[in-house]
């Protein structure tokens, strides 16, 4: 075997990126990064920058969780994890001027006034910013800020709206967000609100993962990127131009979802997604996956077309034939759809053979009969043609006899329940063209 120094600077690098690209998503993994800095003088010119690259501010959990695990901390060190940071050894080292991501995860207590005017200060302490290009916000949920307070409401709010424009300010070249919270706090909305809308018209990627609503007001030209998950409908949702976006994750927290946000042209009813390859549609409430929870409407006046999208993801959303008819002119290559298995059915309006890879994943529902599973299962399995087709099903409460299923189709099979050893042995044999059984 050839030694680690054979390899050229380009391969180690692919390597390293490998090992530090979890760096960026909180403190603890970009500590777990250094040693990689410590092992030589070439390693160290090869990653200095992936490691460096990212301030962050406070301890939290990575952004994706926005949860403090309740064994992590207590309510009396969650302040100093709040203040735990690597801008001291950037800056002592000078890398903070070639910093082009910041972190910041927090953790409000009682007063979460507080929490913002520190990091306002923290942000204070050093001018140049202007190298951030991507700015990630968690506000952290823990057993112990359910309940947050404020000592005066107006005035507070006032204060969280004027520290998200001084901090818009700073930060002014920020053409990517997140913004993570479950936090239904009204000065922590008022601060992500006012954030958004200072910076909403110049993003190119947005992760906007909280009840606070940008407003109808807002528009982009430039986004490609874009998770939104808040409440839908024409007041509370920004206008957002369809052509440049490439990929798109939409989860309503509760009101009917409308394509309305994307009539950038008022005199037009045409909405053409030109450039989308990756549309992902869920419906999740309060951080929990609804079946079939919320509905997608299809406005009357509206002709909505996908010409260019790949991957289509429907998670947990009401679907009718319908709405995936206007998928049916898209050149599909994957589908996944996670759901009720009567509602999986309305996928055969596409054409499925052209697919490479088709998944559904759906569990037993209280309404749904074994007879039924059996009868949908068969029609869904025995008619689709593509190279990969995984079925992802829960059959904890179900007595069905494997003889009553023929999933000839499927080449991937994932059954979730704690006794089902013998029934997955004796469903091998419906399932010719098996490559893969998952228990």
């Amino acid at each position: 075997m050839a030694a680690i120094d054979a390899l050229t600077g380009d391969i180690l690098q692919c390597i390293f990126r490998i090992v530090t690209a979890d760096a960026h998503k909180c403190l603890r993994y970009w500590k777990r990064a250094l040693p990689v800095l410590a092992i030589c003088r070439r390693w160290r010119e090869l990653t200095i920058h992936l490691v460096y690259s990212t301030v962050i501010i406070g301890d939290g959990p990575v952004i994706e969780s926005s949860y403090m695990p309740v064994d992590v901390c207590t309510s009396s060190d969650i302040g100093t994890r709040n203040q735990n940071t690597n801008m001291d050894l950037l800056l002592s080292t000078g890398y903070i001027k070639h910093s082009r991501e910041l972190v910041i995860t927090q953790t409000p207590t009682e007063y979460p006034i507080q929490l913002l005017v520190f990091i306002k200060h923290a942000l204070g302490n050093f001018c140049e910013w202007t190298g951030i290009r991507v700015l990630r916000l968690s506000f952290c949920t823990t057993i112990y800020n359910y309940e947050l307070h404020s000592e005066n409401g107006r005035e507070d709010n006032a204060r969280a709206a004027q520290i998200a424009q001084d901090i818009a300010e700073v930060l002014c070249n920020v053409d990517t967000l997140a913004i993570r919270t479950m936090l239904d706090n009204e000065m922590l909305i008022k601060f992500a609100e006012t954030l958004g809308r200072c910076y909403f018209g110049q993003l190119k990627d947005v992760w906007w993962m909280t009840p606070a609503c940008i407003g109808s007001d807002c528009t982009s030209t430039r986004l490609t990127t874009c998770l939104l998950r808040h409440a839908n409908n024409e007041q509370s949702m920004p206008l957002v131009r369809p052509q440049q976006l490439k990929s798109m994750r939409l989860v309503p927290y509760t009101n009917k979802f409308s394509w309305q946000c994307f009539r950038f042209d008022k005199q037009s009813n045409n909405i053409v997604f030109e450039s989308l390859t990756n549309l992902s549609l869920e419906s999740r409430h309060y951080g929990i996956r609804v079946p079939d929870g919320t509905p997608i409407l299809l406005e009357n006046e509206l002709n909505i077309s996908f010409p260019n999208l790949r991957h289509l993801s429907l998670i947990c959303v009401n679907i009718t034939p319908d709405i995936i008819q206007l998928f049916a002119a898209s050149p599909l290559t994957t589908v996944v759809f996670e759901g009720l298995l009567e509602n999986a059915l309305h996928l055969q309006v596409l054409n499925l053979n052209r697919l490479s890879m088709l998944k559904v994943s759906t569990w037993f529902g209280c309404t749904i009969s074994d007879e039924k599973f059996c009868t949908e299962s068969n029609a869904l399995f025995q008619s689709v043609e593509c190279a990969v087709v995984v079925f992802s099903v829960d059959i904890d409460d179900m007595a069905i006899n494997a003889t009553d299923v023929y999933w000839p189709c499927l080449t991937h099979l994932e059954l979730c329940s704690e006794y089902i050893e013998d029934l997955a042995l004796d469903l091998v044999p419906r399932v010719p063209n098996l490559v893969y059984l998952r228990v």
